[in-house]
């Protein structure tokens, strides 16, 4: 199985943010099985999720800590890092630094990712944040 088309997807979309990258890492008619709130569907999707990351996180860099792969599937277990300087989910720049763990499955064929799914801990990065209240 060829995986560059995930290694490509964390090094050259998310932790370059060339989001013009993603028109060769993702198959048009890519599907999102884990799309956030008003984001669009396929490749423009993609754009614009990475987009909307990278302007509340400029200096995001996202580190792959572990990989299975079985078949044509790719399970990625990785951190994200970065500081909150412009506006994230809604939430106005904080300065905070911020780290958010996920996992991403990818269905890959003809080297490119076809279908992904994504579990983000979503309410820990809104609490680093200050968006919602600690326990």
């Amino acid at each position: 199985m060829d995986i560059k088309a995930i290694r490509r997807l964390y090094h050259d979309a998310w932790n370059a943010g060339d989001v013009d990258s993603l028109d060769s890492i993702l198959a048009p008619d890519v599907i999102n099985h884990s799309p956030l709130p008003g984001q669009a569907a396929g490749v423009d999707g993609f754009k614009q999720a990475l987009q909307w990351m990278r302007d509340g996180v400029p200096d995001l860099t996202i580190t792959m800590e572990s990989q299975i792969g079985e078949g044509d599937m790719v399970a990625t277990r990785w951190v994200g890092t970065g500081t909150q300087t412009g506006t994230l989910m809604g939430v106005p720049p904080t300065g905070k630094r911020v780290a958010v763990s996920g996992i991403d499955i990818c269905r890959i064929a003809d080297e490119r990712i076809v279908e992904y799914w994504q579990e983000l801990d979503t309410l820990s990065m809104l609490q680093q944040i200050g968006a919602i209240p600690l326990p």
